[in-house]
């Protein structure tokens, strides 16, 4: 169960959806907000603490999509992205979506995405992210401090959404170790099933693209293993 009076914002044009996850979600204790377009939805997120927002990439005005872009941009708060298919989807993770669910979806396992979502945002602000080895990952081009939650790359603070940081903290614990789509997937997503590895390159490549802006050699740590998956190489 969620904790009561968690706060979630509901943002859909399609009032089906809305009454659908909002009865869910007040069943489970849950305090819920309603938004049907980007301009609302954005001055909600802006002004109200929310545990997490669920937004329909069909809203009207403003491209979900953008909108879910537009509100990582500037805010701490995971986002579920509605789809309708797999272009979507891919997008959306780009936008920097924690999750996404195609339609038809079940509410059930929307649920339970939200519970997941949830306990790992609460788990990192409150320090509590699960610890293998050590609190302090130091690499010859990236330190990891685990407790503040921060990236250093050539000693540069650089930020990355929860789920980069999660992909990055377990490459960077287990270094020159291939490692496969399907279990990278597994041990971050914690999905058995994934419906496309795609979202594991999308979510590599931003990573890249981030620690080329802080450091060109940091950049060329990731490699790709064609047809398997990824390593994080540490030369030191």
């Amino acid at each position: 169960m969620l904790k009561y009076g968690t706060k979630i914002l509901i943002v859909a044009r399609d009032k089906r959806i809305q009454m659908l996850l909002k009865s869910n979600l007040e069943m489970e204790g849950c305090m819920v907000d309603q938004a049907y377009d980007g301009k609302s939805s954005l001055l909600k997120v802006r002004h109200l603490d929310y545990s997490l927002v669920v937004l329909d990439a069909a809203i009207p005005y403003q491209n979900g999509i953008t909108l879910c872009s537009k509100i990582k941009k500037d805010n701490e708060v995971p986002v579920i992205v509605v789809t309708d298919n797999d272009h979507q989807m891919l997008e959306s993770f780009q936008a920097g979506a924690d999750d996404c669910v195609l339609k038809p979806f079940s509410s059930t396992e929307l649920v339970l995405r939200i519970r997941a979502i949830i306990k790992r945002y609460t788990a990192w602000r409150s320090d509590g992210l699960i610890i293998r080895d050590r609190e302090l990952i130091k690499l010859s081009h990236l330190i990891i401090e685990r407790s503040a939650h921060r990236i250093l790359v050539d000693h540069i603070p650089v930020h990355f959404s929860l789920k980069e940081y999660e992909l990055l903290l377990y490459m960077a614990n287990n270094p020159n170790v291939v490692l496969t789509k399907e279990h990278l997937f597994h041990v971050v997503w914690k999905h058995e099933q994934p419906r496309n590895y795609r979202t594991i390159d999308t979510h590599i490549k931003r990573i890249r693209d981030k620690l080329s802006k802080a450091s060109t050699v940091s950049r060329n740590m990731i490699q790709t293993i064609w047809g398997i998956g990824y390593i994080l190489r540490d030369p030191v």
